[in-house]
């Protein structure tokens, strides 16, 4: 009405329902259409040189897609049907959040950028409000990034709800609103976090199933002790379990070392050896010092036996519905390694051999999880043997191990360096020296202290 005071928020509102357009400008919408299409092929070219596993995964691409017009769609949707609803409440960083999670970090910031230039395009995102948008989607990708446990995300929430409700109402004082109307867009700034951490709960899952993603959350949940699976690998198979969980703790540290995946390390190493489930007694990590069956067997089927448990691995982690990352270090752990100790035994006997039929029929590791799981569990089992291991003893074992793969062309097809191998050679040294270390031999009890021994006396009183 007139001599009502115009402020930046009633501007706001004026220009979303239309009163401030004159009509329609079609070399303006052009040059959008334009802007916008050079912005998406520069973030295209962004993810071919430097995110190359996402450009060349189609799944990865369309999801990217669905967010960014997803995001788009339902923000304008939202300013043309509710103009009155502070563009604060609108769940912006969520797009952010979830990119982060399914795909990653480096694509989660540049959808940041499509999304927050989208915006101002398209008129429904003012210059204070990019901020706003910006601070908030950068810091849930920089939370997400280092996600280790379900409760962080609650975490994340909760800065994320302070952090959007801060920004809320400092844009809004850098607009000129007063100090009351700044106060109340920051109150709609922590509406609009917690409506972003609920969605994000809400629909993470229905993401994960469409597309098949399989999320850092999901590896935290394949860890727990209750999956049913790994409850019948403690039970079922002792030994194995025992072997799987020191092989995980050497995978996951040395995958924190290099970069890789440690959650991804962790989940593929725990499951790796499953299929050991099916015959537990042929593996003499479950035998408990009892009558080994390999004696009484053939060479050529004792490696039959212990090459299918990589197939039934397999179908047991396709059977209880592992992500199929974690299937593929259950096929790949072994690669197409030969089964050394029977392959030797069955050449004492002499007759003709193909070293073929002692090999695995994997496949050879294609991740640098994959390929950290193999080294751990072959430096884990080859340590046991060592009579009395020493730092020293251990680190010439691991060299020997990865030269033996290397020499055999398992770690050909992932992108392990020769820097990162020094890295996981040292830290599965120190691992293994700090468990398998030798220990003091104690000395028998004298024949009159152990005449006494258990027998209570009161203590001696000055």
């Amino acid at each position: 009405e007139r001599g009502d005071i115009v402020t930046a928020r009633t501007i706001d509102l004026i220009r979303t329902l239309g009163g401030l357009e004159q009509g329609v400008n079609a070399l303006s919408v052009i040059a959008g259409i334009i802007l916008m299409s050079l912005l998406v092929l520069a973030a295209g070219g962004y993810l071919a040189v430097y995110v190359v596993q996402v450009w060349e995964r189609m799944r990865d691409l369309v999801l990217l897609s669905t967010l960014l017009l997803g995001m788009v769609y339902v923000t304008r949707l939202m300013s043309l049907l509710a103009p009155e609803v502070s563009p604060y409440v609108m769940p912006v960083p969520l797009a952010a959040v979830l990119a982060t999670l399914l795909v990653g970090a480096r694509s989660a910031l540049v959808l940041t950028v499509l999304t927050t230039v989208a915006g101002l395009l398209l008129g429904f995102s003012g210059g204070v409000q990019v901020v706003a948008t910006l601070l908030s989607s950068l810091a849930a990708i920089v939370l997400l990034s280092h996600l280790t446990q379900r409760k962080d995300l609650f975490y994340m929430g909760a800065y994320l709800m302070t952090l959007l409700g801060v920004a809320a109402f400092g844009s809004s004082l850098a607009s000129g609103n007063a100090l009351g109307q700044s106060a109340v867009a920051g109150v709609y700034g922590l509406a609009g976090g917690l409506l972003t951490a609920i969605l994000t709960l809400g629909m993470l899952p229905f993401f994960e199933f469409i597309f098949g993603v399989t999320t850092d959350i999901t590896l935290l949940e394949l860890g727990s002790p209750g999956h049913p699976l790994l409850r019948r690998l403690m039970t079922e198979a002792p030994g194995t379990y025992s072997h799987s969980v020191m092989a995980a703790n050497l995978a996951e540290t040395a995958a924190e070392a290099i970069g890789a995946n440690p959650l991804l390390a962790r989940a593929g190493a725990y499951f790796h050896d499953v299929g050991k489930i099916r015959r537990p007694a042929f593996f003499v990590e479950n035998q408990a010092g009892g009558t080994n069956p390999h004696d009484t067997t053939s060479p050529s089927l004792s490696a039959r036996i212990i090459t299918a448990h990589v197939r039934e691995g397999v179908e047991l982690a396709n059977e209880y519905r592992l992500p199929p990352e974690v299937v593929d270090i259950v096929r790949q752990h072994h690669g197409t390694s030969v089964v050394g100790y029977f392959f030797d035994k069955a050449t004492q006997k002499g007759g003709p051999l193909l070293e073929a039929d002692f090999r695995y029929d994997g496949r050879r590791p294609t991740s640098r999880e994959a390929a950290l799981v193999m080294l751990a569990d072959a430096a884990e089992a080859a340590v046991r043997t060592l009579p009395k291991p020493t730092p020293p003893k251990i680190e010439a074992m691991l060299r020997r191990i990865v030269r033996a793969k290397i020499d055999d062309h398992q770690l050909d097809e992932t992108s392990l360096t020769l820097a990162d191998i020094e890295t996981v050679v040292s830290v599965y040294t120190r691992m293994l020296s700090s468990i398998y270390h030798p220990r003091i031999e104690y000395p028998e009890p004298a024949e009159e202290v152990a005449a006494d021994a258990g027998q209570r006396r009161e203590p001696q009183r000055a």
